[in-house]
């Protein structure tokens, strides 16, 4: 099975401080989120907030986004602003190589 490359764009409510908060809670150091192979996140040119991961699968991704992530991004940004704003784009694509370090 071939992993997959995952690009999160999150829209302009989301910075630093929000990201950090949640990622603190679902991806802390040292214990990385089964499935997960590489992480990294920053803002882009214009202003938006980006993350490139690399996964296992698509389905491991999923599976962490929907039970970890989308609960404290509610939290830490609040249920109604989530409502009423953009979901991130999230697009993925299969991997055909990948180098580390």
């Amino acid at each position: 099975m071939m992993a997959d490359a995952v690009w999160i764009e999150f829209g302009p409510g989301m910075g630093a401080e929000q990201y950090d908060a949640v990622n603190s809670a679902v991806n802390p150091p040292g214990s990385p989120p089964e499935g997960m192979i590489f992480h990294q996140a920053g803002q882009s040119p214009d202003g938006t907030w980006r993350i490139i991961d690399v996964w296992e699968s698509r389905g491991a991704f999923d599976r962490f986004f929907e039970g970890k992530v989308a609960p404290r991004l509610a939290e830490v940004i609040g249920e109604e602003a989530m409502a009423q704003g953009e979901p991130p784009k999230i697009t993925s694509w299969q991997v055909h190589n990948y180098n580390a370090g």
